[in-house]
């Protein structure tokens, strides 16, 4: 036990996001203009979907020169919060913040860490079963009925190889967002979108093929148990129970993949 506390601290390195002072530095124009904008997305005043004005009625109401106008437009786009196409039915359209794009520059973050597969399951392994625990104590009433229609789903498609993978997947997905807590969803999300992304077609038929008839049944009648346990309110006998259902679910993960392979998401 040392020896390993020893070497993970040899090998531990701070993430630490910088918040120190910075070179003071007299935002230009459009930088101003991009962060108006920005805040106008974020706080829904600009909805998804919606086009801006045209070039000239922005320049004017915001009192700017075109080039100014521009860079700020190309400081939102290289942030994927719009769109410019051109033509006459074109012009800035916008979008909100994407799970997808945060996941992106998380999993960049990651892979230049050395992030492993390995790493990314056992955070899962410490999220989830907390999350069983948060939906058995909080949620016991409507919890179990969306749960259930999951599994009704997972049996429906336990024919479908690849069908029955998606509906399992989404008891998890729902499990998380049962919780309705914004962050573990986000993270979760994006540590999910990260898993795959590394995970080629291949690979992923080749863990869809290994799950035969006798596992799906095992996998529902697991998630069968642990609806039982919300029910109840077990607060304590859900988190242990998902605990033990998500190792054991790692331990076919490790036969399958190279899990202490870094991860790489630019492939």
């Amino acid at each position: 036990m040392a020896r390993t506390a020893t070497k993970r601290n040899a090998l531990y390195v701070p993430l630490d996001i910088d918040n120190g002072a910075q070179p003071f530095r007299v935002p230009k124009t459009a930088e101003l203009l991009a962060r108006d904008l920005r805040n106008r997305i974020v706080r829904g005043e600009l909805k998804d979907g919606e086009t801006l004005p045209a070039e000239a009625e922005l320049v004017s109401q915001f009192s700017v020169s075109r080039p100014t106008l521009r860079e700020a437009l190309r400081i939102l786009e290289s942030e994927s919060l719009l769109t410019v196409t051109r033509g006459s039915r074109g012009g800035p359209r916008i979008h909100l913040p994407n799970p997808r794009h945060a996941a992106r520059h998380f999993g960049l973050v990651l892979q230049s860490r050395g992030t492993t597969l390995g790493d990314i399951y056992r955070a899962r392994l410490l999220i989830e079963p907390s999350c069983a625990r948060m939906v058995a104590l909080e949620a016991r009433r409507s919890a179990p009925a969306i749960l259930r229609q999951v599994i009704a789903a997972e049996r429906e498609s336990i024919d479908d190889d690849v069908e029955h993978s998606k509906a399992s997947a989404r008891f998890h997905r729902t499990l998380i967002e049962i919780t309705g807590n914004p962050p573990l969803m986000l993270l979760m999300a994006m540590l999910t979108h990260i898993y795959e992304s590394h995970l080629s077609t291949a690979q992923i038929a080749v863990s869809v093929k290994a799950i035969d008839a006798a596992s799906k049944q095992r996998g529902i009648a697991a998630h069968e148990k642990l609806v039982a346990l919300i029910q109840a309110g077990d607060g304590d006998g859900a988190e242990t129970f998902w605990r033990g259902h998500l190792e054991s679910i790692e331990k076919v993960l490790r036969a399958l993949h190279p899990v202490d392979k870094a991860i790489d998401i630019l492939e």
